[in-house]
């Protein structure tokens, strides 16, 4: 599978290369838990672009376990499809040759193998619980608590026997010792006991189960986060376990970026390294790996600079979700769930939110058995693709509570950052939807913004890839961002908070286009409605609300913009069903308020809602 632009390559072998580039070309390798894509970059016509993109099944399991072979195999496409040689003896040719083939970087982005799993403890875990959220938040890490049982006080306890399989289970990478707080009452000693209870538990943990009878030792890295004068005796109470710690600064508001960056560089040792063919996976490139949802953040942060808006990236995956906030002044808002997806991920999400949750977003009436048995075919084959429009409600019922359980993850601040300008919806899920209305009404329904938006969508999937190839070359990867990667605009969003009085609209929408028309048109309350505006069409927008209801300027306020809106893919677009959104209780009732969502975008023929 793949595309490319529609210029030839070609017209680069001619191409002057202006000064300011330091690489003529770039691939990009973005390994996901499910499908491998790859990107090709490069100077046409004075200008980077996207010259094409491809992807291949990822071949992570059995009888192809060996990741290379997916990257090979969808790098391969790319060549047929760009005309171009990247592939000698099955190593990427680099740099550049004079005869056009090979290129000049290789950048990987990966979330296959799936989050780093950390193990937290520690006297200050629980008191600094919320700048170490804010340190890591927007790191592929997932976070379990060290449970307070003691190996050699209460070795032969029920207690201890049922905490030793909980984190067994759990297969820690990593332990994450965060010291008392400043100001706490603390003694030296207690810090020592700290670092010999942690001893115990590694020792405990590098040892064979009962039940395993072949079993290969790992060490467990710890990170300490601590005062100076803590670390020499939590050290001293690890004894020979001390050549495994990272000592790095005390937590505090202005110090969240020691651990974060400790906690990243673990990220390819603790996870990556382990993986079946990763070795040959990662000759492939010479730079260090980003996790996807790492790797989403660069992209958002470059929208919100260049437009200076704020931004939100959203990523749906299989296995995991991801979202990347960015404002105006520079502040970056990670937040994620690591095992929230719409594939192997599923049935964390069934498990976290409930059949009743999921089930509120479909137009059709289902039993929760039928639900499961979709969730687990979708564990059981990730690479299925829904094949009736029941299936496509499903999967998407599920990639809005995905976002949901991302947006209200702990440390994330995305709840709180208001307006939403602009909306990047990225990855499969949002990408390959067989109508753009789909995608706008899964990011209206999970994040559900207030006052005006863009929706965009990223239909190149290139969001991930040019955030991590930021590291390679800036410059180059920021022209393909503005001209190839936001391919789609879906539309502006109006979306009304509170209720008007009985038989009162709840705004009034005039829009005056450069032709001299006009179109004005009361919108009642509850309703979602697409107004005509075509995509480069351009009008002049007034907004009229009732006394009650707020438009993002407060209860009543009029807004007439200076300058004017341009429509989308879907036109302009109005949310008058309030916030937050209250799906009537009853099954059949809330049914036929999805099925009116759906209509009102033109939908009703795609999921056979029709009469």
């Amino acid at each position: 599978m793949g595309e490319a632009v529609q210029t030839s390559p070609r017209q680069m072998e001619n191409a002057e290369q202006p000064a300011s580039y330091t690489t003529r070309s770039l691939l990009i390798v973005d390994c996901g838990s499910v499908f491998t894509k790859v990107a090709l970059l490069g100077v046409i016509e004075n200008q980077y672009r996207l010259i094409g993109r491809a992807q291949a099944a990822t071949t992570l399991t059995p009888p192809l376990a060996d990741l290379a072979i997916g990257a090979r195999d969808a790098i391969a496409i790319l060549e047929r499809i760009a005309g171009r040689t990247m592939l000698r003896d099955g190593q990427v040719i680099t740099p550049e040759q004079a005869d056009g083939s090979g290129v000049d970087g290789l950048a990987l982005v990966t979330s296959v193998g799936g989050p780093m799993k950390l193990l937290a403890a520690g006297p200050g875990r629980e008191a600094l619980a919320g700048f170490m959220y804010r340190s890591i938040g927007g790191l592929f890490t997932q976070i379990e608590a060290l449970p307070n049982t003691h190996p050699e006080s209460d070795g032969g306890s029920l207690e201890w026997q049922q905490a030793l399989e909980q984190v067994r289970a759990f297969a820690p990478q990593a332990m994450l010792v965060i010291g008392a707080p400043f100001g706490a009452a603390r003694a030296q000693a207690n810090i020592e006991e700290t670092g010999k209870r942690i001893k115990a538990w590694l020792d405990t943990l590098s040892a064979p189960s009962a039940e395993e009878t072949a079993y290969t030792p790992r060490q467990l890295p710890v990170i300490f986060t601590g005062s100076p004068d803590d670390a020499p005796s939590f050290t001293a109470g690890l004894g020979e376990r001390s050549k495994d710690v990272q000592i790095v600064e005390a937590l505090s508001p202005s110090t969240l970026n020691p651990l974060n960056r400790a906690v990243n560089a673990l990220y390819e040792g603790a996870v990556l390294r382990h993986l079946p063919g990763y070795a040959n996976l990662r000759a492939l490139s010479n730079t260090t790996p980003a996790a996807t949802m790492t790797a989403l953040g660069g992209m958002v942060r470059y929208l919100a600079q260049h437009f200076q808006t704020n931004v939100i990236g959203v990523d749906v995956g299989a296995s995991s979700t991801a979202l990347s906030g960015a404002t105006a002044r520079g502040e970056f808002l990670p937040a994620g769930h690591p095992n929230a997806g719409v594939g192997p991920g599923a049935g964390a999400i069934l498990r976290a939110r409930g059949a009743p949750q999921v089930m509120q977003w479909l137009s059709f009436i289902a039993s929760e058995d039928e639900l499961r048995e979709y969730v687990l075919m979708r564990m059981l084959r990730p690479r299925a693709l829904p094949t009736s429009p029941r299936e496509l409600e499903f999967e998407h019922a599920l990639a809005r509570e995905a976002i949901q359980m991302a947006l209200r993850a702990p440390g994330s601040r995305l709840g709180g950052l208001h307006p939403l300008d602009v909306v990047l919806g990225s990855g499969g899920v949002l990408s390959h939807v067989p109508h753009p209305a789909l995608a706008a009404l899964i990011l209206m329904d999970a994040l559900q913004p207030r006052g005006i938006t863009s929706l965009v969508l990223d239909t190149a999937h290139l969001a991930n890839m040019l955030g991590c190839a930021a590291s390679l070359d800036a410059i180059a990867t920021a022209e393909v961002a503005e001209r190839d990667a936001v391919l789609l605009q879906l539309g502006t969003l109006i979306s009304t908070v509170g209720s008007p009085e009985p038989g009162e609209a709840a705004v009034r929408v005039v829009l005056e286009y450069a032709d001299g028309r006009k179109h004005s048109e009361d919108i009642a309350p509850g309703v979602l409605v697409r107004l005509p505006l075509m995509p480069g069409e351009q009008a002049i927008l007034g907004l009229y609300p009732a006394p009650s209801v707020d438009v993002g300027l407060g209860p009543g306020q009029q807004a007439r913009a200076s300058e004017p809106v341009e429509g989308g893919a879907l036109g302009l677009l109005l949310d008058a069903r309030g916030r937050p959104l209250m799906p009537p209780a009853d099954p059949a009732e809330r049914a036929e308020r999805v099925r009116q969502w759906y209509q009102a975008f033109g939908l009703s023929a795609l999921l056979g809602l029709e009469a």
